[in-house]
């Protein structure tokens, strides 16, 4: 792989400086632009929560992980991707009120989370289909980017299944759409079967 281009695998570790702080969870592409603009780190000190970390924060990439830029503190205290909203049930009988209804029973607090992933942009996570012209032809592995310019350079793309599968890099000019949960390409199934394997 070229010193120009950084490896983004989904679910390989991340650090901060020497220390091991979590594995990406999304890769977020700005389909618009082409460029990888986030991404979202699981953090191993709390499990359950995600980190957005931008990309001009990635240092490099290697066999062993994601290399971070910032130390651990840093990566803490950087915005969480899942928000969470609460709605206490006054909300509720507000709403009831100013609609001139009556409930039939005591509204309850909701909660609602979502991701905070930015307008136009697409998260992948590395379970999307990969879809040709005519068919299926595999799932998301990696993102593969310009070092300097975060522009998406391929995709990883995972064909067959354990005991015959291959992996094969995809030129970014040849995808159509990032949809949610799906990669539109541009081309046929034999042409990807064309590629070799990487």
């Amino acid at each position: 792989m070229s010193e120009h281009m950084l490896n983004l695998p989904l679910a390989a570790p991340v650090y901060a400086g020497k220390t091991l702080v979590g594995r990406v969870e999304h890769v977020i592409v700005d389909p618009s632009h082409g460029r990888a603009t986030w991404l979202v780190v699981r953090e191993n000190a709390l499990p359950n929560t995600l980190r957005l970390v931008a990309e001009k924060f990635v240092a490099e990439t290697g066999a062993d992980g994601v290399h971070l830029s910032c130390d651990a503190a840093k990566l803490a205290a950087m915005r969480e991707y899942v928000l969470t909203e609460y709605y206490p049930p006054a909300f509720f009988l507000h709403l009831a009120a100013d609609e001139k209804c009556k409930l039939p029973l005591a509204p309850s607090g909701w909660t609602i989370e979502r991701p905070a992933t930015p307008a136009g942009s697409v998260a992948l996570a590395g379970h999307e289909a990969v879809w040709a012209t005519d068919g299926k032809v595999g799932r998301l592995d990696g993102v593969h980017v310009e070092a300097h310019t975060g522009r998406v350079i391929e995709l990883l793309l995972r064909q067959g299944h354990l005991w015959g599968a291959r992996e094969v890099a995809i030129p970014a000019g040849l995808v159509a759409a990032y949809e949610d949960g799906i990669v539109r390409l541009a081309v046929d199934t034999a042409a990807i079967g064309a590629l070799p394997s990487v």
